[in-house]
């Protein structure tokens, strides 16, 4: 019994450094230039129900993953800025509501539901001034 309790001790442990690192790792890359900006998309990028996205959100691409639509993009800022604009931009809209939303050090995200869709926005801060956003919309 000793043992086992002593193995769990260790366990925990090994997940909260292996945790421990990865928040530093993600530090370090908050403070690294941004490379080159991905080129904005050309034409439309409609996204269904009207889906709210902030007005200054780059989007590189919208494409159909079976019934699910996937916009990737940017917003120019920090990951507290670009969830910032998210959430209030889903919260403000008419018929769209927040269902969860959390931020941690260089990644953040925000679930939806609205215009009789669900979903997630998805961010991650891998430089210093640019967050990277993945809107998935889905069927409710």
């Amino acid at each position: 019994m000793r043992k086992l309790s002593t193995l769990a001790v260790a366990s925990l442990l090994a997940v909260f450094t292996l945790a421990a690192c990865g928040e530093d790792e993600d530090k370090e890359a908050l403070n690294k230039d941004c490379p080159a900006a991905p080129a904005a998309m050309t034409g439309s990028h409609t996204l269904p129900g009207n889906f709210p996205a902030p007005a200054d959100i780059v989007f590189t691409s919208v494409k159909k993953d079976g019934p699910s639509t996937i916009a990737e993009g940017y917003l120019n800022g920090d990951i507290s800025d670009a969830h910032k604009a998210v959430a209030s931009a889903v919260k403000g809209a008419s018929g769209y509501d927040v269902t969860k939303e959390e931020q941690d050090v260089a990644d953040s995200e925000v679930n939806f539901s609205g215009a009789g869709n669900s979903g997630q926005v998805k961010m991650n801060q891998t430089c210093r001034d640019r967050t990277d956003v993945k809107i998935t919309i889905r069927p409710a």
